[in-house]
């Protein structure tokens, strides 16, 4: 060998043991290839659900739309995409896992063992397999109808897997119809839809949220943070990814959920009661935090009916008197937000009708 040549140099290599030798040599040299950064896992999540969003929508054009009540045809869509990008890059494909087992998420809910399901895992696997990038992804089904609850639980459950170290980050992809997703953020607005990529809101968990997680003996997140990362919408599909992180606070089987709703609040959104001055944006802004409030309170089934009744009239009838000189748009949405206060009186009365035929039946026997 030449004074100038090196082991490593590209030519050398290739004179000695050929082209096809070289290739296979680079890519074992990128073992392990699923980095422990954040930001590779970001890069390729991302990259891949911006290419999933134009497959998806294209086959929607070709007439395959019944094809997207699937889930698991959602599912094999992403992993074919991802993998696509992965091979380009030369990354090892034995790297992502789907519908993956991780032991230290099982629990045992009464005689029952319950082992919950990565949807995809991105993990290193040398010498041993390493957990780093979890996601969820969840499509509007008959089993799995997306309302709030539902989906702040597998949220929930995410920002546990990261503050018990069991994963390193976590992401949720939200994928169905644009009705769904207005129901889900409480707004009628696409152009607020369209434009809020980068948001980033804090949410609370809820003792029956934490029914997925196994608790036994483990630190809970009293709350967690989710940023939007990816936002596509159109009329017949829309696809949303969240990065999850647990915010730095925890909480035990024996606390309260009314304490903690009141404590969250405090700490989080201010909410204004009475008349106010703002203008019709900022009101309509105040209508929609005060509408999650009472979304909140009723997931956590702490109304009885009085109370319930005092807040569903406080924001009908305080806030929505003092919207004035709106245009149309404006008044599509109050009537949005009242369709949704009148969902949530039903839910409410429901709710009510149930704890009632409970203690009826409780007094018979």
């Amino acid at each position: 060998m030449g004074s100038g040549a090196s082991i490593t140099d590209p030519v050398y290599m290739n004179s000695v043991i050929g082209n096809d030798e070289v290739k296979n040599l680079r890519m074992s040299d990128q073992l392990p290839n699923i980095s422990d950064e954040y930001h590779y896992s970001e890069l390729l999540i991302q990259d891949t659900c911006l290419a999933l969003y134009g497959i998806i929508t294209q086959d929607i054009k070709l007439g395959k739309k019944e094809l997207l009540k699937d889930s698991k045809f959602i599912q094999c869509r992403f992993y074919e995409t991802m993998t696509y990008i992965m091979s380009r890059q030369e990354k090892d494909l034995n790297q992502v896992l789907m519908e993956y087992r991780l032991p230290r998420l099982r629990y045992v809910r009464g005689s029952i063992v319950i082992e919950p399901l990565v949807d995809v895992l991105l993990a290193r696997r040398q010498p041993d397999t390493v957990s780093i990038t979890a996601l969820y992804l969840k499509k509007a089904s008959n089993a799995y109808n997306p309302d709030v609850r539902t989906v702040r639980s597998d949220m929930a459950r995410l920002a546990y897997m990261v503050l018990d170290r069991i994963i390193r980050w976590g992401f949720y992809l939200w994928i169905g119809t644009l009705d769904e997703l207005r129901k889900m953020e409480l707004t009628k607005d696409y152009k607020e839809l369209s434009s809020a990529e980068g948001t980033v809101e804090s949410q609370i968990v809820f003792r029956k949220d934490t029914l997925v997680i196994p608790r036994i003996g483990k630190p809970l997140p009293a709350s967690f943070t989710k940023t939007l990362l990816v936002n596509r919408l159109s009329g017949d599909f829309c696809l949303r990814l969240y990065r999850i992180e647990p915010e730095m606070t925890t909480w035990g089987n024996r606390d309260d959920d009314l304490d903690r709703l009141i404590e969250y609040y405090r700490n989080h959104q201010k909410m204004y009661a009475g008349h106010g001055t703002w203008e019709v944006h900022e009101q309509i802004n105040n209508i929609r935090r005060q509408l999650k409030k009472v979304r909140d309170y009723i997931d956590a089934e702490l109304y009885n009916r009085a109370r319930a009744a005092l807040m569903v009239t406080r924001v009908m009838y305080t806030d929505l008197t003092v919207v004035k000189k709106m245009n149309n748009r404006q008044l599509d949405e109050t009537d949005f937000l009242k369709s949704h206060i009148d969902e949530m009186k039903n839910v409410i009365e429901e709710g009510l009708n149930r704890i009632g035929s409970l203690s009826s039946n409780e007094d018979d026997t």
